[in-house]
């Protein structure tokens, strides 16, 4: 089965049987695995490659294409504990990275200016930024206080502002940002616990919390109108069930917040909520919290290879266009040429140099289309790479299997004949392809065995 993968060859060695020749009517399963070649494999890949397109673009149609707003607010963790946003690549900042991003951006006369406002859980967020930033593990205190952390080689503030309550005290603040020229880069806000805490489970308390909360969207959206970000962190959830917090008191006050920045330009930051439902401690949670806002103010600048959220699709160039009207014009000949040549019957005849050129240039160009769609474009969801034994065995084993059902016997008698090596160049196309795909190069016994094989299959060719 492997060996079709490889394609067609011309056979030039003696055959060993011949069921035409010999007169018997070939078996069922013979002509079965006669279907099975590389033209009807090409006819099921482009048939999969429509089907995912039109998926993707359905999807894109009824969502958006908005890769910041899926970092923000959906995922999950992978086998290694990574997070894993819904969509797209969320590339892991080193402190070197995150330095390079704020220098960089304040070479283009960019300050970078982070605030983070409300109760004790975003003092938290507040100082996981701060430790990845310096490299040095910050001692929380007891009661927070408002803090301030300047960096001017790399013209960058991180600020945290308490403000436990959605109160006079915050509503002042936004209206002083709002003011400023330019306003802060990115604002990281939230409050609920406190109000939760102190509600004792009343009406009252979640319409008050609501009125404040809606004071501050017209501060909020003129700020986003200047060009900055706000981040509106909802309440994580609570597993002590003994907690004054309880998730049904934290789910209310979320959706309360939900309801009134729906139709606002401020950034409801959901998927926090979904990085505390983890076992792993405190600390480590405002950890995966910081590179998710690394990624969300970083990665549109960086243009990191693994980091495709809130990352715009790349300018086309004039070479770009040029050949892609080269191309096209061939597309358009060659399904005119080839509906001619169906109309006025002449398949059976060989076709003219012509018509095989125009063809093929048409196939180029919908091959190097798909291409482009997948490598300079976000239309197709992205995941980062993640190995684990399984994901790399299992689908080696299945194909094994599968192609257990799928033998037959060889045409030829010698030693290292054709349609051994072939079956050997398919079975190692297929470990290099499920290498690449899972990210197996952190396995060091892997790594050895691919580069063996691809200095193998170079010797065969």
């Amino acid at each position: 089965m492997a060996a079709a993968l490889v394609g067609d060859m011309e056979l030039t060695e003696p055959l060993l049987w011949n069921d035409y020749n010999s007169g018997r009517k070939p078996e069922k399963h013979a002509e079965l695995i006669k279907k099975i070649n590389a033209k009807n494999a090409k006819f099921i890949a482009f048939g999969l490659i429509l089907g995912f397109i039109l998926y993707h673009g359905l999807i894109h149609l009824r969502y958006g294409n908005n890769s910041c707003k899926w970092l923000l607010s959906d995922g999950r963790y992978k086998g290694d504990m990574e997070w894993q946003p819904y969509g797209c690549m969320m590339h892991k900042y080193s402190q070197t990275d995150t330095r390079r991003c704020m220098r960089y951006l304040a070479f283009w006369g960019r300050y970078n200016q982070f605030v983070f406002i409300g109760d004790s859980r975003v003092y938290q967020m507040y100082l996981a930024f701060l430790d990845h930033l310096t490299g040095h593990t910050s001692r929380p205190q007891p009661v927070p206080s408002n803090h301030n952390f300047n960096d001017t080689q790399l013209k960058l503030t991180v600020t945290y502002v308490h403000s436990p309550f959605v109160s006079d005290t915050m509503v002042q603040m936004f209206h002083v940002w709002q003011k400023a020229k330019p306003p802060p880069s990115v604002i990281v806000a939230g409050a609920a616990a406190w109000s939760i805490r102190y509600g004792n489970d009343s009406t009252k308390a979640v319409e008050e919390y609501t009125y404040n909360l809606t004071r501050l969207v017209d501060s909020m959206d003129k700020i986003v109108d200047n060009k900055g970000q706000v981040l509106w962190a909802l309440q994580e959830p609570v597993s002590d069930e003994k907690a004054v917090e309880t998730n049904t008191r934290i789910d209310l006050y979320n959706r309360a917040a939900m309801e009134v920045l729906e139709h606002s330009k401020v950034e409801v930051w959901s998927s926090c909520r979904l990085v505390a439902q983890t076992k792993q401690p405190g600390q480590a949670i405002y950890l995966h919290d910081t590179q998710i806002l690394l990624n969300s103010y970083c990665n549109d600048h960086m243009n990191y290879n693994d980091g495709t959220c809130c990352s715009s699709a790349e300018p086309y160039t004039s070479l770009q266009v040029v050949t892609f009207s080269v191309l096209a014009v061939c597309f358009i000949l060659g399904c005119g040429m080839a509906v001619k040549r169906k109309l006025q019957g002449l398949r059976a005849d060989p076709p003219t140099a012509g018509y095989i050129l125009t063809t093929s240039l048409a196939k180029l160009g919908l091959i190097m289309a798909y291409f482009y769609l997948c490598d300079r474009t976000n239309f197709f969801m992205k995941e980062n790479k993640y190995y684990s034994p399984v994901s790399f065995w299992l689908p080696i084993g299945y194909v094994f299997a599968l192609g257990l059902f799928f033998t037959e016997d060889s045409r030829y008698t010698k030693v290292l004949h054709r349609d051994q090596t072939e079956e050997w160049k398919g079975w190692m196309q297929l470990v290099i392809l499920i290498y690449n795909m899972t990210g197996a190069t952190s396995n060091l016994q892997i790594y050895n065995h691919v580069r063996m094989l691809i200095s193998a299959y170079l010797f065969l060719n």
